[in-house]
């Protein structure tokens, strides 16, 4: 027989305990629906964050500066301790970061120097040094290391100091001081020697000054002496305008007061455009190409390239070309390889050896630099702890992984040593004569010693400015306590060349007197046309007697 199971009758609690139960559940159910809605709406957000507004943010700030440089003024105050506190610790980064300190010091004879200056610093009088001794202090330790990039940065905000600017402008020839221009109201000729200035003779400035300049080389010191004598005039010697100057011209010695000249007048009449331009000049009938490049850095990177393209497809089918780095300090030598790539078919040698130095500044500097890479590409600042730089392709890749993990003091070796020039570009196939100068330094230098080595024309002018091998480069460190940057280079750089305590020799020396500065001769171009016209000879010859 099929049993039935009695119905469970229940009572009147817990009916009501049920009920409750189902408005929980459903307030539970509603709870729920608005939790995922907000959890959606987040998501939503941080999707946008991600991906809609990409790379937004303040630029990545230069991790080792920290300074208003507008806000210093030459004529601070810091005390004597602050100043040898950070003579030491521009020790402690110079040891640590630079990449060959003691290549031209042994480290004992730099202790040494140092020690010399915080003597001298205890016997100042008083117990407060002016910032602006402060930074020669620390620009003559800097100097000892002999090195064109390592230096104590003059603050360009501290010319406003200067009310009335030297009206002369001077050359360096065979150590002797020529009035080249005179932009003043005076009566001192063109050409004219400077003896002296108040009192002093030129040879006792220039004397003292030498043991302020970093650069190796005596000719390029000099022209860095030539290149900022206002400064070290009113700002280093304190001598202010007017001035008594002693001078000689057509063997009669006179003196004469001048006065100076306003900021205003002193920057139009020096103004110099330092932007790459094309010209020409005739030989025999036949237009001769010029390109003249006064640095390798512009802000318009693709504005440049496309100029340098338009060059040299017009001027293919040209015989004769020439380069003009004379006024070229330097910049970026990606920008030199550029050029390069049109004047051969083949892989060229960039550099012998190029090694950065591991320290922690400069891993900071490189994180910074993996930082901008990632704000330029639009990568979302809150990603940036991903190492992207990894597995991303951008020139500086395999150096900034090695570096970022390599071991302190270590050096990470670059391993692009040749360039591969490409096939796209038109290769000029006549004649290229590259002109040099003493002032010509870094990136020009390293243009100029590939062009040598790689035999891809003729070199004419001067030993260029900085040497074949030397320190690159170069980071800004502030120091803790007088706040002034102090310039130093991280890598080794050993170009392709044989003569690396040199500067690139040129293939046929230039050098200017007086006279030709009279004759407003230019004698690199003079040369140029001299050789063009030789060419030509012998081309006319082989014409000549081939037709008998």
């Amino acid at each position: 027989m099929r049993e039935y199971q009695t119905p469970v009758k229940l009572s009147c609690e817990q009916c009501i305990l049920c009920n409750e139960l189902f408005i929980l559940l459903g307030r539970l159910y509603n709870n729920m629906k608005k939790a995922i809605l907000i959890i959606f709406l987040v998501f939503a957000i941080i999707l946008i964050a991600l991906f809609v507004l990409p790379g937004r943010g303040k630029y990545p700030p230069y991790p080792l500066l920290h300074t208003d440089l507008s806000k210093s003024n030459l004529y601070d105050y810091l005390s004597k301790d602050e100043l040898i506190k950070d003579i030491d610790h521009y020790i402690g980064i110079i040891k640590t970061a630079h990449g060959d300190p003691f290549h031209s010091i042994s480290e004992q004879a730099f202790n040494e120097k140092a020690e010399e200056l915080k003597k001298r610093i205890r016997k100042e009088v008083g117990e407060r040094i002016q910032l602006i001794d402060g930074y020669y202090y620390l620009q003559e330790l800097a100097a000892a290391i002999q090195d064109e990039h390592t230096e104590i940065s003059f603050n360009k905000e501290w010319q406003k100091s200067i009310l009335n600017w030297f009206p002369l402008k001077v050359e360096i020839i065979d150590e002797k001081f020529y009035v080249i221009e005179n932009h003043g109201k005076n009566d001192i000729p063109r050409y004219a020697e400077i003896l002296s200035i108040n009192g002093k003779p030129l040879q006792e400035m220039t004397a003292e000054i030498m043991k302020y300049q970093n650069n190796t080389l005596h000719h390029y010191k000099m022209q860095s002496v030539q290149e900022n004598f206002d400064i070290w005039l009113q700002i280093y010697f304190r001598m202010e305008s007017p001035w008594v100057i002693e001078y000689s011209y057509h063997n009669r010695v006179d003196t004469i007061e001048i006065p100076g000249m306003s900021y205003e007048e002193y920057k139009e009449k020096n103004q110099q455009d330092y932007q790459y331009s094309e010209s020409s000049f005739i030989v025999d009938g036949e237009t001769v190409p010029l390109l003249e490049l006064p640095k390798f850095w512009y802000e318009d990177k693709k504005a440049y390239e496309k100029f340098i393209d338009d060059f040299f497809n017009s001027h293919k089918e040209k015989k004769n070309l020439v380069i003009d780095l004379r006024r070229n300090p330097g910049g970026d030598g990606r920008w030199g390889f550029f050029v390069l790539d049109y004047l051969t078919d083949s892989p060229y040698k960039t550099q012998e050896r190029f090694a950065y130095k591991v320290s922690e500044p400069y891993k900071k500097i490189v994180r910074w630099m993996v930082h901008l890479f990632y704000y330029e590409k639009k990568i979302p600042r809150v990603l940036w702890w991903i190492p992207f730089y990894k597995f991303m392709e951008y020139y500086f890749k395999d150096e900034a992984v090695n570096i970022l993990s390599g071991k302190m003091g270590t050096f990470v070796e670059a391993k692009n040593v040749l360039r591969d020039p490409g096939n796209k570009k038109t290769k000029f196939k006549g004649n290229v004569y590259l002109l040099t100068s003493h002032y010509t330094n870094s990136a020009a230098v390293v243009f100029a010693a590939i062009f040598k080595y790689h035999k891809m024309g003729t070199i004419i002018g001067q030993e260029t400015g900085g040497r074949e091998a030397f320190c690159s480069d170069r980071i800004l460190v502030e120091l803790p306590n007088s706040k002034l940057r102090a310039k130093i280079p991280v890598a080794i750089y050993v170009l392709p060349g044989n003569n690396p305590h040199r500067g690139v020799l040129p293939d046929i020396n230039v050098e200017y007197s007086v006279e030709d500065y009279i004759n407003k001769r230019d004698k690199e171009l003079e040369k140029v046309k001299e050789l063009i016209l030789i060419e030509k000879s012998k081309e006319n010859k082989i014409l000549n007697d081939g037709a008998f």
